[in-house]
């Protein structure tokens, strides 16, 4: 009997956070196909926020479109492209812009934020010091953000990129790149010459290596098909 009581609760909660969460989504600006969040989920600005298809936003996820802070007024957006999917306990901070692109892998306990508190008036709070809001975040298309990534300001991370865990990003990464640290550089990019992917140099060239040498001319790949095989990797995640 007890067994029997504790299953039907549990599928009690389900339904009821199903029920919160689908109303949570009617709000939001707009909604493509298939999405789903996992309840609890906190959101601040639902209309400023926008999902495309098959979209993902894991369990205690916090999406915060912030419109105003005390005197300051902003215009946010916050968009996430076909199916992404967001980790548990992610938060999506916006004041200007996020942006996260589509097929993004976003692992838990991940921070994005274009916006940070400034703290240089000694006379004030950190809290009543304003809000800085340096630019826009953008997430390329087919790109990975490994467990406790932080992203801040105004930074593009391009796509089909690898952010290493526990990285904070503070500038941009270009497509095609491995980036880890605190902050995150570039260790390493694909080579559309070799067709493989090869460390870097702290000035973003390539590493020489013997096996390249070898092969200087090796051919350009076909690298329509190439994405398009990555394309499918994904998807099948």
């Amino acid at each position: 009997m007890i067994t029997l009581l504790g299953t039907l609760l549990r599928k009690v909660e389900s339904l009821s956070n199903k029920i919160k969460a689908a109303s949570l989504l009617s709000q939001f600006k707009s909604v493509g196909k298939g999405c789903r969040v996992e309840w609890p989920l906190k959101v601040y600005g639902p209309q400023y926020v926008s999902l495309g298809n098959d979209v993902v936003i894991s369990w205690n996820g916090w999406l915060y479109a912030v419109d105003q802070y005390k005197n300051q007024r902003f215009s946010p957006e916050i968009t996430i492209g076909d199916t992404t999917y967001i980790g548990n306990s992610c938060h999506i901070v916006a004041c200007r812009k996020v942006h996260v692109g589509r097929n993004v892998l976003i692992a838990d306990r991940c921070y994005l934020s274009d916006n940070l508190h400034d703290y240089r008036d000694i006379d004030l709070s950190i809290d009543d010091n304003p809000l800085l809001v340096p630019g826009e975040i953008q997430v390329g298309d087919h790109s990975w953000l490994g467990e406790n990534v932080c992203v801040y300001g105004n930074v593009t991370i391009g796509k089909h990129c690898v952010i290493g865990a526990n990285s904070v990003v503070t500038k941009d990464i270009p497509d095609f790149s491995v980036a880890v640290g605190s902050p995150a550089r570039v260790v390493k990019r694909y080579d559309f010459v070799s067709r493989q992917w090869r460390k870097t140099n702290p000035d973003g060239s390539f590493c020489p290596t013997a096996e390249l040498e070898r092969s200087a001319e090796a051919q350009p790949p076909n690298r329509a098909q190439w994405l398009c095989n990555t394309s499918e990797v994904l998807h099948s995640r």
